[in-house]
């Protein structure tokens, strides 16, 4: 197996160039790289002379900037590493961003014993996708993977997206784009390769890049944790609408039509905004059930962990009857 490491630097000293005349620039850093921060850090001192504010927060993806806050600050800039940037937000950065790509470094194994994995999980047309870190690896993989007789196909999603093949947690429209019969995912996790389930209804072989072990993405265990939620939630009779002030993120009008639903229904609401939503955020309101309006990730990784359903939106559809619960309904940022 070949060693992973992270290749940020050249990003770095690219962008850097661009940024001689600032004299304040934060960075934000994700927690794959915290422990480069110093690092990091000083290299854009080094670079720039300019005086640089590590943001403490969490960053999740390019949905979740720290401009406006940094803005707030007298910061001139903002680095911002680990994600691809958003192309239909761009214009409204409160500050100049920067995106420095951060690549899981070693080669890509895909020897025959995995390709005969594959073979035997998915049909011969078939779509590759990935997140940004090994959308580098994606046309490698297509040309090892026609060689040994599949068709495969690669395309870019919707406005969202900035690179053929990515997917994103709240979008996996690089997917449904393709008039294939499965899917071949190259990455870690499963989140990303169950949004393709999920949303296409067809097979999603997974292949670790740096180790070649190959896997199913099955949805079934994920369905009946997030059924049982939604059974769990017709119960619910104070509601939490969680919404968030990120641009990536922000979607009010949504939450304010979830709560008049709810209301409609005979349930109580009282709305909640965060950069980042957690459960002791709820502590002491009664709250029995939640629903998020901002990143749908939370509810299918961090919602098992709640004392109380965290449910998506149309998720929260399905407890007022609006929508069926069949097929399972994702919720996808256009």
């Amino acid at each position: 197996m070949s060693e992973i490491s992270f290749d940020w630097k050249p990003g770095i000293e690219e962008v850097c160039l661009k940024l001689k005349d600032k004299k304040r620039i934060g960075v934000q850093v994700p927690d794959g790289l915290k422990t480069k921060s110093h690092e990091i850090t000083t290299l854009i001192n080094e670079l720039t002379g300019a005086k640089v504010l590590l943001w403490g927060e969490p960053t999740y993806g390019a949905c979740d900037l720290a401009d406006r806050p940094l803005e707030e600050i007298g910061a001139d800039a903002l680095i911002h590493l680990g994600h691809l940037p958003m192309p239909y937000h761009s214009e409204f950065y409160a500050i100049p961003t920067y995106f420095v790509p951060v690549r899981h470094t070693g080669t890509l194994n895909l020897e025959i014993e995995a390709i005969n994995e594959i073979k035997n999980i998915l049909p011969n047309k078939i779509g590759i996708v990935t997140t940004a870190q090994h959308l580098h690896l994606v046309d490698y993989a297509g040309e090892i993977l026609e060689k040994h007789g599949f068709d495969t196909s690669v395309t870019t999603g919707g406005p969202r997206l900035a690179g053929q093949g990515q997917l994103l947690g709240c979008n996996s429209s690089a997917a449904r784009r393709l008039r294939v019969d499965g899917f071949l995912y190259i990455g870690t996790g499963l989140f990303h390769p169950l949004t393709v389930a999920l949303s296409t209804g067809k097979p999603v072989a997974c292949l670790e890049p740096h180790n070649g072990i190959v896997s199913i993405a099955d949805p079934k265990p994920f369905l009946k944790q997030r059924y049982a939620a939604i059974s769990k939630a017709k119960d619910a009779q104070r509601w939490a609408v969680l919404f968030s002030n990120q641009i990536g993120q922000k979607r009010i009008e949504l939450a304010e039509k979830i709560e008049e639903l709810l209301i409609k229904g005979g349930r109580e609401t009282i709305m909640v905004g965060s950069i980042h939503q957690s459960h002791d955020q709820l502590l002491g309101m009664g709250i029995d059930a939640a629903v998020i309006t901002a990143c749908p990730r939370l509810a299918i990784e961090d919602g098992p962990t709640w004392p109380i359903p965290l449910l998506t939106v149309p998720e929260t559809k399905i407890v007022m009857g609006k929508i069926k619960p069949e097929p399972y309904p994702f919720d996808e940022f256009a």
